[in-house]
């Protein structure tokens, strides 16, 4: 585990009194939930009661999936989403698109925090903590949060809640082993109620090989949560969590590429050098170090009965990089391209080049919560941020057995390339200052007791700063830009009878432009930010044994955003338009007699863009065309049993074609998996030992072998109207992979 002096000062305060948490109710709306007798579809499908499209996987459906799966993983059978990930360990990468949306359009928070990278809205499995620890993860598939903390958001919200302490002392260990020799021990310990005070903390480590190329992936994490309630309605809640993870990186494959080489095709495992001698291709230099802390202190006040306030700070820090590319980084006296550095008289080699990225978030949301009368209830709300983010690539030398003289590429340290006058050399070095606010207001009225209706209005203002710090390739500069826009939202939910319940909502969405418009060549910096409205209307039906939901939604949206290259290679940010996103959620679980149960959901997603692109002063035919990496059609099924002692199911996944380009040229076909669980809930005394079970899951039973993902869209895959033809890279389907689980509480 690589700790630094933050973590350190952290983990001591955390020591001392409070850490990081948050209340489930303080989080981003996360709507009320019913869970009443067994949960149906082993707790893939809970009665929702949001005016919005909503689904719940509870954690007694994420105890009963693969054990080692993360928060994202978790959702794999939620309708609207398609997840992907390159293997089981759930430390290393995963993806996934929600409604045509990719992931870096959908906001991610962790108890209130956003986890979505503040530059590119990218999210990272280290990011999303242990599994173990969560109560619950939600999806609303469509609209934002008003109070959601999120400056990248054209549709939905994807949110994590930490389990609350225990009101008693408890232990809980966990060990986790499987295919790949993967590993995952766990334990957790509740204090239990200490003066109104209950706190716990646990530690977990996980380790394994990767199941294609060579290299291992390997992670530690502490996560700490603390809980005060003084009986009145007040109360303080604090969590910490940290994570430190080095993997090896899997490497993407082409549609040609895996024809021909199959789904095995890695990093090379033995060492390539060129004409020089030099090392350019080797597996020990694909590598992908990060570590991240993130602490928040949620107050809840109750002023008056009908009056109530939340003010929650929060800090999020991560340092980490990765080096996925084909071949290491060739430089030399000449490799000084725009004059920043003196290089004269450095011999040409290669090095291992890591794309380094620090970051330091703090934050704060609050919310006022007025129930004025019997009908009428006005939250009032602000959020504020300054995000700040250093972004470098250096250059580190590879030793005689081709391993970087340290994977770590922290900023400024002395094993990186300096050039003559002590300059580190860097191919990057960008610092961005992103502040940014939001100041809300929302009224719920109940017009009568089986109507509810709901409206608000969102100001947002971005800043982006960004100072081009002088690289290899870019002389210094200053850019900035604002971003600002009104979004407002209506909602309307309508009790039908006992069993049937609508609704509808209406929400406009804003994502601003990343990042990297400060940076990149050409007008990047005039890119306007995306801008959505997500309608929404929908049916569900309850009764005691059975649930069932009908969902049709249509996100508009213009301005994308797409990152590519010009014509002299440099990398610009192009908007390519409308777009119009519409199609079917269907959710269905329920039980049956003798102990078995059912889950099923279906979604229909037609990603429809509405311009034809302009590249190169040539334009593409991608007006009608589906969007990249959205399949159309996605089908899951699961038939379990559950007798409180032992359990098992079977789940099916379907997930229809897609393509890896905006023309529509290369199609990846659809694919159908399998995978079994099972457990035993053992007999236990009671007294020293609370509980014990046994966990078995197999995932891609079958072993279907399949492209699971676009990684790397392109404008077109075939020659369209002059304009050369590019290659999509593929995320690889992970083999059939086993694993079992044994815990314990004490």
């Amino acid at each position: 585990m690589k700790l630094n002096t933050l973590f350190a000062t952290l983990l001591a305060v955390g020591v001392g009194g409070w850490t990081l948490s948050t209340l489930a109710e303080d989080t981003v709306d996360i709507g009320n939930v019913k869970v009443t007798g067994q949960s149906l579809g082993n707790g893939l499908m809970v009665q929702e009661e949001s005016a919005k499209g909503r689904s719940t996987v509870t954690k007694e459906a994420m105890d009963e999936m693969a054990p080692t799966a993360n928060a994202i993983d978790k959702l794999k059978y939620t309708p609207g989403i398609n997840v992907s990930s390159t293997d089981a360990s759930g430390v290393s990468g995963t993806s996934f698109t929600m409604r045509g949306m990719n992931s870096d359009q959908v906001g991610v928070s962790s108890d209130g925090i956003p986890i979505n990278d503040s530059g590119d809205y990218a999210v990272y499995a280290n990011l999303l903590g242990d599994p173990e620890n969560l109560g619950e993860v939600f999806v609303t598939q469509g609209s934002s949060e008003i109070d959601g903390p999120h400056i990248g958001s054209s549709g939905g919200n994807i949110g994590l809640v930490t389990l609350r302490p225990t009101k008693d002392f408890g232990v809980f260990v966990k060990q986790s082993v499987g295919s790949n020799s993967l590993n995952k021990s766990f334990a957790r310990i509740n204090t239990g109620d200490l003066n109104g005070f209950k706190t716990f903390v646990s530690a977990s480590h996980t380790e394994g090989e990767k199941w294609r190329g060579k290299g291992t992936v390997r992670a530690d994490r502490v996560e700490w949560n603390t809980l005060f309630e003084d009986g009145n309605g007040n109360s303080t809640n604090a969590i910490f969590k940290y994570s430190t993870q080095e993997n090896y990186n899997y490497n993407t494959l082409s549609k040609a590429q895996f024809q021909k080489s199959g789904r095995g095709l890695d990093y090379a495992e033995i060492p390539i050098y060129n004409s020089s001698g030099k090392l350019t291709q080797y597996y020990k230099i694909n590598r992908n170090p990060f570590e991240n802390a993130s602490a928040t202190l949620t107050q809840r006040f109750q002023l008056r009965d009908d009056l109530a306030l939340t003010i929650a700070p929060y800090y999020f820090w991560s340092n980490g990089g990765s080096f996925s590319g084909q071949s290491a980084t060739g430089l030399s006296s000449t490799s000084d391209k725009a004059g920043n550095y003196d290089l004269s008289g450095l011999a040409y080699d290669t090095y291992y080049r890591p794309s380094w990225t620090e970051s330091w978030r703090p934050g704060v949301n609050t919310k006022l919560k007025w129930d004025f009368n019997e009908t009428h209830s006005i939250d009032v709300g602000y959020w504020y941020e300054r995000a700040r983010q250093r972004q470098t690539q250096p250059f580190i030398s590879i030793t005689e057995n081709g391993t970087p003289e340290d994977i770590w590429g922290d900023y400024n340290s002395g094993n990186q390339l300096k050039d003559n006058n002590g300059a580190t050399v860097q191919g990057r070095h960008q610092y961005t200052v992103t502040p940014a606010q939001k100041v809300w207001v929302q009224d719920m009225w109940t017009v009568t007791p089986d109507l509810t209706l709901t409206g608000g209005i969102a100001y947002q203002y971005v800043e982006r700063d960004g100072n081009n710090l002088g690289s290899l390739y870019s002389a210094p500069e200053k850019r900035d830009a604002r971003y600002h826009e009104f979004l407002p939202n209506f909602s309307a939910r309508y009790q039908i009878n006992e069993q049937n319940q609508a609704f509808y909502n209406v929400t406009r969405n804003m994502r601003t432009p990343p990042n990297y418009v400060l940076y990149n060549a050409g007008d990047s910096i005039s890119l306007a930010p995306e801008l959505s409205w997500n309608q929404e209307l929908g049916w569900r039906f309850s009764q005691d044994d059975m649930l069932l939901s009908a969902t049709l939604f249509h996100i508009s949206y213009k301005d994308r955003q797409l990152s590519t290259t010009n014509a002299d290679g440099d990398y610009e940010m192009l908007n390519v338009g409308s777009v119009v996103n519409k199609g079917l959620e269907l959710e269905w679980s329920g039980l049956l007699p003798y102990n078995f149960n059912y889950y099923t959901s279906y979604t229909y997603t037609s990603a429809e863009q509405q311009d034809d692109v302009t590249t190169r002063n040539k334009e593409l035919p991608t007006s009608g065309k589906q969007l990249a990496n959205v399949p159309k059609n996605m089908l899951n099924a699961s038939l379990g049993y559950d007798n409180k002692r032992y359990y098992g199911n079977v789940a099916a996944k379907y997930v229809g074609s897609y393509y890896g380009d905006l023309t529509n040229d290369q199609e990846i076909s659809g694919r159908t998996t399998f995978d079994i669980n099972a457990g035993v809930r053992l007999p236990v005394d009671k007294k020293i030992l609370k509980s014990a079970a046994i966990r078995v899951s197999m995932l891609n039973v079958f072993d279907k072998e399949y492209l699971s993902s676009a990684r790397t869209v392109v404008l077109n895959a075939a020659p369209v109207n002059g304009v050369s033809a590019a290659t999509p890279y593929y995320n690889v389907g992970e083999e059939r992979t086993a694993m079992v689980s044994f815990e314990a509480s004490f």
